[in-house]
């Protein structure tokens, strides 16, 4: 879709893991972030990456295609520039600053973040899985 002033990932980016439809062109951008489960149902703050204070926010929730879901916050509509996120528990930083281009799709793997990097989430303590599954064993 080179050349196309928008993006189509699909349709309605209001239905939480559904496809996403994305008005990007001329100086517009996306940003889609991937974070580890601990973030499920968080908001992740943005903000200009020379800024101290984020001025928007996304809900994270559930998306992917076939059997891979992840936590997912997306930014449909970003001008073009470099943008810091923070961390919903205390307003750190969080992963490194992210440069968004107009016309195109920006896409943050976070879901390898360290374990410390998540703990605002307490009741998941030093869980230290890999996002591999539900860690759940059936043994009888």
């Amino acid at each position: 879709m080179r050349g196309s002033t928008s993006s189509s990932v699909g349709e309605d980016a209001g239905v939480h893991g559904g496809p996403l439809m994305l008005d990007i062109g001329g100086d517009v951008g996306a940003l889609v972030v991937y974070l580890p489960d601990s973030f499920a149902g968080t908001e992740i703050e943005i903000g200009w990456s020379d800024s101290d204070e984020p001025f928007t926010h996304t809900g994270v929730h559930p998306r992917g295609t076939g059997e891979r879901l992840h936590q997912t916050a997306v930014y449909p509509e970003l001008k073009t520039g470099d943008y810091q996120l923070w961390h919903p528990a205390d307003a750190s930083l969080l992963g490194p600053a992210v440069h968004v281009e107009g016309g195109a799709v920006t896409e943050l793997n976070l879901l390898e973040l360290a374990p410390e990097l998540v703990s605002g989430q307490a009741e998941h303590g030093h869980h230290h899985g890999h996002g591999h599954g539900h860690g759940h064993s059936h043994n009888h």
